[in-house]
């Protein structure tokens, strides 16, 4: 195969091990599991680096028997740059990405479920505790024993706000720091949760791949973007958990960001306008309170899609609002720290 070859001379071993390694498993995976495969494309620079992969291996001419699907889900609140890419992907390689729609987009998910919140971990396990009633103020410094017998049914989620998943775990609510502290001085008078992503991308994705009884699902997950997608994984392969499931194959999985920005450049792969001409380091869901730099995110939306950006505000204005107020509340922590340092230094040197 003359294709994966040159691949592997582009890419040797000795210099490229990681990237190297993943043309090697994704040339096994589309010979023998890709019956009916579906490659999700997210429009983000790990997605364009996985489908240049696929394609670069020239899918018709070398695994003939392969139905190879591509598909984009449009959460309902997506910035135009990622679908004009979408546009010049299609052009790029001649392919079709089908668009589907979620049945609950993320206005409507944020209306039900509630509003993202730091991570969709912490979104979760706020939202549980939520849903069993939990007053932050009352019993937010009570022990996990004593909380444990007053919401039995909330046990996942007491273990995080009580730190109970073990030394150093990144599980545990201290790894965001003072954020329990600042939510005993300030509970959430809104609803918190992560399901805005399950109701607009995560169930409609296994809804397709239950409808095309896919075979294998491609995904553009790398260990080294962290966050709970990556670290739900050990490995870049995942078997089905039942007959009419499809595996999920995580091409880049070991790929790190120097690995994907020397691929890019020795391929000539370029990414949206979003990562090009306005700096955006990764792209999901337009401004989602998930991303650390959604300040900027709504001033770019105000100057890309201003009406992108009035409804983000509209959408998530609570999240936005109790962000705020948690990183106002660190800085007048570490203000106030830093003034008692200070001061005791000051009287040191008196004595």
């Amino acid at each position: 195969m003359e294709e994966l070859y040159r691949m592997l001379e582009l890419f040797p071993e000795k210099e490229c091990p990681n990237i190297n390694a993943a043309f090697r498993k994704l040339h096994a995976n589309l010979m023998f599991r890709s019956e009916r495969a579906v490659v999700s494309i997210s429009g983000g620079a790990d997605s364009d680096m996985m489908l240049d992969m696929i394609q670069a291996l020239e899918p018709e001419k070398n695994y003939p028997r392969d139905i190879i699907r591509y598909a984009w889900f449009d959460t309902g609140i997506e910035y135009t740059a990622t679908k004009k890419h979408l546009d010049h992907l299609e052009e790029k390689y001649r392919i079709i990405i089908e668009r589907i729609k979620a049945k609950t987009p993320v206005p409507l998910g944020c209306k039900e479920f509630g509003q993202p919140f730091i991570s969709k971990r912490v979104s979760q396990y706020i939202g549980r505790l939520q849903a069993h009633g939990f007053n932050f103020k009352m019993w937010g410094n009570e022990s996990f024993d004593f909380l444990y017998k007053l919401y039995p049914s909330c046990k996942a989620a007491l273990r995080w706000w009580c730190n109970e998943w073990g030394p150093d775990s990144q599980i545990n609510i201290n790894k965001c720091r003072l954020l329990k502290e600042f939510m005993i001085a300030n509970p959430p008078d809104f609803l918190i949760s992560d399901g805005c992503c399950k109701g607009a991308k995560k169930d409609v994705a296994h809804n397709f791949l239950r409808e095309t009884k896919a075979t294998i699902n491609l995904v553009g997950i790398r260990k080294a973007e962290g966050g709970a997608r990556a670290t739900a994984y050990n490995s870049c392969f995942s078997e089905p958990s039942s007959k009419s499931e499809a595996a999920q194959f995580r091409p880049l999985f070991d790929i790190t960001d120097q690995d994907k920005e020397l691929y890019c450049q020795r391929r000539g792969v370029a990414h949206s306008d979003l990562y090009e001409k306005h700096g955006f380091r990764r792209t999901g869901c337009a401004c989602c309170p998930f991303g650390s730099r959604f300040e900027q995110e709504l001033q770019a939306a105000d100057q890309l899609d201003p009406g992108l950006g009035k409804a983000a505000r509209k959408i998530f204005g609570s999240a936005y609002a109790y962000t705020r107020a948690y990183r106002q509340f660190k800085a007048k922590y570490d203000a106030e720290k830093k003034s008692d340092k200070d001061q005791f230094s000051m009287f040191e040197d008196e004595i």
